[in-house]
């Protein structure tokens, strides 16, 4: 029973208890109990039917409210289904917009392509991107991120006899010969020489192989599972484990590469005057011939080998845009014309 009508109903009790007690025999007296009584028991019940109807209205309440909430939940559905078929609409139309400003996508014969926007990571096309395969002297452009990331680049190497022994293509550096670490990274990044990627690895981390472990963790820390190096300067193994990556998972160490201002400053120079320890001067020029022929191109690297075919990692900007390629198993004549063809299709909009 509800506390306000036990207080009601016991008061009651008490005042007819005490009528009870000088009214024995008196039919007046009982006439006016029995109507207390009944009186009593109709204001409890008006008491109960009064908490019933408060009852049933707070339950009506908090249905509306529920009813209420369900309602603007379903609104906010209905809003970000709406937000998110506009920007569907704007996505698909600006796909479109782009199309005709650029036209159909350029014939290739690379076999593993694709083309990035580095500001907002945007895949613009790609062409078998997830390939595993053999990416030959690109492979500098992961040695010379971390030679940069170390720093220090005016610090002397000296060159010991270990880092001449190498296979081609090579400068001809000599033991005992000293370089700045800036003009070694130049000069592998310019002209891919293999004997100067092994100084630069072996000055960094001690050893070729603990500067290839160096390669490989710079992988984990990019996100990189589809990469294995094995060498600074992407040649295949001698013991079978040769190294692989993805022209996707090379577009990203190519961003990563893009950030470095020191290595925009050497990827973009079409030639280098090397200084050997003698005086003489060695004019290198540079391997990548799109930087020559587009003036849109400002980098970056070269390579090739048998199983890697003819690769260009491909970077260049105009109006504002700026692009990076990567073409990969291409054939001599092909590199050339399908990296320009397709970073001058990326750069129309």
């Amino acid at each position: 029973m509800k506390p306000a009508v036990n207080v009601f109903k016991t008061t009651l009790l008490i005042l007819v208890a005490s009528l009870i007690c000088t009214s024995c025999g008196d039919p007046e007296k009982e006439a006016k109990l029995k109507w207390r009584e009944e009186e009593v028991n109709a204001k409890e019940a008006d008491i109960l039917r009064r908490e019933s109807e408060v009852t049933k209205q707070k339950q009506i309440i908090e249905g509306q409210r529920l009813d209420l909430l369900a309602r603007e939940q379903s609104v906010e559905m209905i809003k970000k289904q709406l937000a998110d078929e506009l920007e569907k609409t704007k996505r698909v139309r600006r796909e479109i917009e782009i199309k005709q400003l650029r036209g159909p996508i350029p014939l290739v014969s690379a076999e593993r392509v694709i083309i990035i926007d580095p500001g907002s990571d945007e895949v613009l096309w790609e062409k078998n991107a997830d390939k595993k395969g053999a990416i030959a002297s690109t492979t500098k452009l992961l040695t010379g991120l971390l030679i940069v990331e170390a720093g220090d680049l005016d610090k002397v190497v000296t060159v010991e006899q270990s880092d001449t022994q190498c296979a081609p293509v090579r400068l001809g550096l000599k033991a005992g010969e000293q370089y700045t670490r800036r003009q070694l990274l130049t000069a592998v990044l310019v002209k891919s020489s293999n004997d100067i990627a092994q100084v630069l690895a072996r000055d960094n981390a001690g050893s070729v192989e603990a500067f290839v472990a160096k390669m490989n963790a710079k992988c984990k820390e990019l996100g990189l599972e589809n990469s294995h190096y094995v060498n600074p300067h992407g040649l295949p193994s001698t013991n079978g484990d040769d190294p692989f990556s993805t022209a996707r998972e090379l577009g990203v160490i190519a961003k990563a590469c893009d950030k470095m201002p020191e290595i925009r400053e050497i990827v973009k120079l079409q030639s280098y005057k090397f200084k050997w320890p003698s005086g003489k001067v060695t004019e290198l020029a540079n391997t990548n011939r799109v930087l020559r022929n587009a003036s849109y191109c400002d980098g970056m690297k070269t390579g090739y080998t048998n199983a890697a075919g003819y690769c260009l990692v491909a970077s260049g900007e105009r109006n504002g845009k700026r692009r990076i390629v990567v073409v990969l198993n291409d054939t001599e004549a092909g590199v050339w014309r399908d990296a320009q063809a397709l970073l001058d299709w990326a750069l129309k909009a």
